[in-house]
């Protein structure tokens, strides 16, 4: 996809209510960030399947624009 940016932890924090891509057990997936740790390295999202929970400096994770 051309509209979209990676998710880093400095960067995160401005795109809370996004949309995201990801990939999980090799299928791509299409979630919205609920919100973001302090850290920054880790978001919350609506996906049971991953605690809910996805980390973003271990796994490309893309913001679609």
């Amino acid at each position: 996809m051309n509209n979209t940016i990676r998710l880093t932890p400095t960067n995160v924090f401005q795109y809370i209510g996004n949309e995201i891509i990801f990939k999980t057990r090799g299928i791509e997936i299409i979630k919205r960030i609920i919100s973001v740790s302090t850290t920054g390295k880790t978001i919350q999202i609506e996906h049971p399947d991953l605690q809910n929970s996805l980390e973003i400096v271990s796994r490309k994770v893309c913001v679609i624009l």
